[in-house]
């Protein structure tokens, strides 16, 4: 399973380093696919490499990756058991917000690798990986730290670790978020082990449905062997929501990468 999983997540950032879906491929340096293990148990998604990755080809290893590794590893996690990539996977230049056509013309890869690593939890990374993977469940600030599942997947929107860089008080924030996706890694472990007709039910964020895009992951996953499909996740009505915060100023990708 694990060698097959590797080999069709290897195929899909053949096709990243490659595609030229939109006019990001004319300025890059090289594409940046992603980068962990294809049985990973947890995955992190941002926004869109920033200078450093662009020149590396790997994502997070700037000032923000130094924040994202730390807290990973405040909860007992090492980076390299995680599998983190962006939803747009190559540079908008200076580091602008990335436009919707070209997060839809992303939007097939970061599918296939979602499918492929079929990881417990998905860390979400700031409002704009939120608005790709989540649309209209709502925003950051309402959202982080919560668990939203959707079909069978569970995500958890976090700030992404740059607005901590220029907020000092968020750090704390996405710490005490942090420590919640431990435990939600704990429950989704326990799950896991779980027979399907006894899994615990869970309680969370509303989701609504979901937008299906066009995607590489039927033909990717024939090097896949099937999984049994776990139970998907059924919410009750959401808990009330205190007034949402105003957004942190700047924006979640900066040139700090």
């Amino acid at each position: 399973m694990q060698s097959g999983a590797a080999d069709a997540l290897a195929v899909v950032h053949e096709h990243i380093l490659v595609c030229t879906d939109c006019p990001l491929h004319l300025r890059r340096i090289q594409a940046v696919p992603g980068t962990g293990p294809a049985g990973a148990r947890i995955m992190a998604v941002g926004e869109g490499p920033g200078e450093t990755e662009d020149r590396l080809g790997r994502p997070f290893v700037g000032a923000a990756g130094n924040v994202l590794t730390k807290l990973l590893e405040s909860i007992g996690l090492r980076r390299e058991d995680i599998y983190i990539t962006n939803v747009v996977k190559c540079r908008p230049p200076g580091n602008r917000d990335p436009e919707p056509a070209e997060m839809e013309a992303c939007s097939h890869f970061l599918d296939a690798q979602i499918e492929i690593i079929r990881p417990d939890v998905i860390l979400i990374l700031g409002r704009h990986a939120l608005a790709r993977l989540l649309p209209g469940a709502g925003g950051i600030s309402g959202l982080h730290g919560r668990r939203v599942v959707r079909g069978d997947r569970l995500y958890v929107p976090l700030y992404h670790p740059a607005a901590a860089l220029y907020q000092g008080s968020l750090m704390r924030t996405l710490e005490d978020d942090m420590g919640k996706v431990r435990g939600y890694l704990d429950e989704a472990e326990a799950r896991r082990r779980q027979p399907a007709q006894v899994a615990a039910p869970v309680r969370d964020a509303p989701a609504s449905a979901p937008v299906v895009p066009p995607s590489l992951a039927e033909p990717l996953l024939r090097l896949v062997s099937p999984e049994p499909d776990e139970p998907a996740l059924r919410l009750g009505s959401p808990d009330p929501v205190e007034p949402a915060p105003p957004e942190p100023p700047g924006r979640d990708q900066l040139s700090l990468f």
